[in-house]
């Protein structure tokens, strides 16, 4: 192997490893935080200041998108993604007129698809969807972290509490992007499996009919290959994890990578190829009654409006949401599994077990 080559692998392990890394900011950046404000009052009233700010006022720069969002085009993304690869697949032309929620599958350890295909431009994503305006959903908590924050809106990312996706989803050509098995599906990752969170989650279906944004699955062959998970039994560590995920909406698996230089273990993820399959988009009509009401006789029409009424406001409670929120959920179930067969043979030959849900 050349110099050259070798500097180039050396240089895509730093940048793989670097978004290991990203996950642990969290806790290093509260840590200074503490330290500078305990060193003097001189750092301690703004740092204060500064706390007050991001979790106060500084939360609406989260959907007012004025943060410069440079960085989502850095060198080193492509670099990251270089090291496993990642590549993102479209299987459909996506309207920029049309509003879209991308429902991400499986999360894996740490979702590191995310970061390469959708957080930034790593793999390409302007140039396959032009005209569309994509934001990435994380926890809310990682907006009120100090620095974390910035890094966050610097990427475009956006907090995916239900207030925040029906502003963002409000304008045409927009989209989020959902890891819809969240924190509970993490905990599932295995090599050569697909064990999904999916008959649970309803919840990005009730924000398309909210919104009338179409659902466009994601399956991520590959992912759950990056980093060797452990399953957990019952027990105290399992009890932990469970706490943790109650307590902060998120979990970090027993996993483990390769070693940086040499040996089997370490926490250099593996190189293994990471395969992005943007599926054809579920469309959903607005939910708001309008349809139901004119096709009503003159004698119903008077009740019919105070149904029509409580819909607008958003009332997904009342029975024809639920109902309808069952009908698109099945509908989505159906295409997911329909992109899957069509690419399990090209991108997931190694599998040990297929497609399931199993929760």
């Amino acid at each position: 192997m050349s110099v050259k080559q070798d500097q180039a692998t050396l240089l895509q392990k730093c940048a793989a490893m670097f978004a290991f890394t990203l996950y642990l900011w969290s806790p290093i950046c509260w840590a200074a935080t503490v330290y500078i404000a305990f060193r003097s009052w001189w750092y301690a009233v703004p740092v204060l200041m500064y706390l007050v700010y991001i979790n106060g006022p500084g939360l609406n720069t989260i959907t007012s998108f004025t943060f410069p969002t440079g960085l989502k085009r850095a060198s080193i993304w492509k670099v990251m993604a270089s090291y496993f690869p990642v590549q993102l697949h479209k299987t459909a032309e996506l309207s920029s007129n049309d509003r879209y929620i991308f429902a991400m599958h499986p999360h894996g350890v740490l979702s590191l698809h995310a970061w390469c295909s959708f957080c930034t431009e790593a793999s390409g994503f302007t140039q396959q969807f032009p005209g569309i305006d994509l934001h990435v959903g994380t926890l809310k908590w990682n907006f009120k972290c100090p620095l974390v924050r910035e890094l966050m809106l610097a990427l475009g990312l956006i907090d995916v509490s239900k207030s925040t996706l029906l502003k963002v989803l409000k304008k045409p050509g927009r989209a989020v992007a959902l890891a819809v098995g969240g924190a509970e599906e993490s905990l599932l990752s295995r090599p050569r499996t697909l064990d999904l969170v999916l008959k649970k989650r309803q919840g990005f279906i009730r924000i398309a009919l909210q919104t009338g944004a179409a659902v466009v699955p994601v399956l991520v062959f590959g992912e759950n290959d990056v980093w060797k998970a452990h399953h957990v039994k019952e027990g105290r560590l399992h009890s932990i994890q469970e706490a943790v995920k109650r307590a902060t909406g998120f979990t970090i698996p027993l996993a483990h990578g390769r070693g940086f230089f040499y040996g089997p273990v370490g926490l250099l993820p593996f190189k293994e190829s990471i395969n992005v399959v943007v599926g054809e988009p579920l469309h959903v009509e607005q939910y708001n009654g309008t349809s139901s009401v004119n096709s009503l006789p003159h004698t119903e029409l008077q009740s019919a409006v105070h149904v029509t009424r409580s819909l607008c406001t958003g009332d997904m409670k009342s029975e024809g949401a639920v109902q309808l929120v069952s009908k698109y959920h099945q509908q989505y179930i159906q295409k997911l599994q329909a992109l899957y067969d069509a690419h399990k043979d090209v991108f997931f030959c190694n599998r040990v077990s297929d497609l399931r849900l199993v929760k």
